[in-house]
Formats: structure tokens, sequence, C-alpha cells
């Protein structure tokens, strides 16, 4: 029987917003969208990941990426 390979699921990391301590969740870091030459990513909160957000990249500081 041949095995399937599936695409792994990029690990979700967790992000810290210095200005307020606010913490995001971003399942795919790598996947960018520039908007006039700014980077964002989409975001949500712990608690709610139906509802997601774009944010600019370099507002966010990368403090895990533990979860898979």
């Amino acid at each position: 029987m041949k095995k399937i390979h599936q695409k792994s699921k990029p690990k979700t990391t967790i992000l810290r917003n210095p200005l307020n301590s606010d913490e995001w969740f971003c399942d795919d870091y790598s996947l960018v969208k520039n908007i006039d030459g700014v980077s964002y990513i989409t975001v949500y909160k712990p608690n709610d990941n139906k509802r997601t957000f774009l944010m600019r990249k370099d507002a966010l500081k990368v403090t895990s990426s533990a979860l898979s």
C-alpha cells in the first residue's frame, strides 16, 4: 500500500505587541501581504481564531513558534 504524503501544517507562531502586551497567534508567519511597501500578516486572538486581523509584521515580536 502506498503511503500518502500530506503537506504538514505550519506551526502556529505566538506574537506579542510590545506597546500594550497583547498576545496574538499567527498560523503562517511566512505568508505576508505587502501593501504600499509595508508587510502585514494575518493574526488572531488566542480565544477567537475565526476573527482575523491584518497587522504590521514589524509591530509584533515573536515569542514562540512551538504550537502545532
